[in-house]
């Protein structure tokens, strides 16, 4: 997101100022529980930084803004909510799954989604109300899930600061977990094949022989299928091959493309607007 970067600086700030009780939801068969927290006890009418966080149970796992093949996207409906100017929900980055046939992306054992909430009035409390379906699957089973949850963050008192809250460093540690810019040396080149099935040629720059080629995720429009990518090497580039589920190049027109370069330890994004 544009200007994602200023936004978080804004918010972890706020910080400073502090906490807040978490709201909890447990679903009906265990496979996941979803839980709300703010790192402040009490908001100025600034920004600051929340989170909806999601434990799943051993072999299960939820989806991404795009799921793949098959699952289920999470939904979020804030609504109901008052005293909220704005909630900016950012998405860590994804795992691909590849299993014969079925290609998806989501996230195992737990997964934050960092909040950036705007109270409207600093002298009422700032009323988070979430209405969430969800998707979690394990090897043998899908199934659709629901969780209502509401957070409620008091104004400060006037003149006091409030403390940090528990769930203060959990918070701020999930803000790692998003796709980070590329580093100095690295560096990404996007190219168009036609063929039967049109293609997307990726250069990524900055991966040394040795360094384990990482997943590459495409953030695309809704209703655009992109393929399993192949990948070779040559020398310090990595060549990403990537099948579009479109009939020319037109499809994806002046469409801003996120490409994530997933790793075992972080994940690198790069945007481009294709011609």
């Amino acid at each position: 997101m544009s200007g994602m970067k200023a936004l978080w600086t804004t918010a972890l700030c706020a910080l400073a100022l502090a906490a807040s009780l978490p709201a909890l939801a447990a679903t009906a068969d265990s496979a996941s529980i979803v839980r709300m927290s703010a790192a402040v006890t009490a908001h100025d009418g600034a920004p600051f930084l929340a989170g909806v966080e999601m434990q799943l149970e051993p072999g299960w796992k939820t989806y991404w803004k795009h799921p793949g093949d098959s699952g289920i996207a999470p939904a979020f409906d804030w609504s109901e909510s008052e005293n909220i100017e704005d909630i900016d929900l950012s998405w860590p980055a994804p795992r691909r799954f590849d299993d014969p046939g079925d290609v998806t992306f989501g996230y195992l054992d737990q997964v934050t989604w960092p909040l950036r909430v705007k109270p409207v009035d600093a002298t009422l409390p700032a009323i988070l109300r979430l209405s969430m379906s969800y998707g979690v699957c394990s090897d043998m089973i899908c199934v659709p899930r629901e969780a209502a949850l509401t957070l409620t963050v008091p104004p400060a008192e006037e003149g006091a600061r409030a403390e940090p809250s528990v769930d203060l460093m959990r918070l701020v540690g999930a803000l790692a977990h998003l796709p980070q810019p590329l580093d100095a040396d690295q560096a990404v080149a996007v190219g168009w094949r036609d063929a039967a099935a049109p293609v997307l040629e990726i250069e990524f720059t900055g991966c040394a022989p040795g360094c384990p080629a990482p997943q590459l995720i495409v953030d695309g429009p809704e209703g655009v299928w992109f393929g399993t990518p192949s990948v070779r090497r040559v020398g310090d580039v990595l060549r990403y091959s990537v099948e579009v589920g479109a009939l020319s190049a037109s499809v994806l027109e002046g469409e801003r493309l996120g490409f994530i370069f997933a790793g075992p330890e972080e994940a690198r994004i790069a945007w481009h607007t294709m011609p």
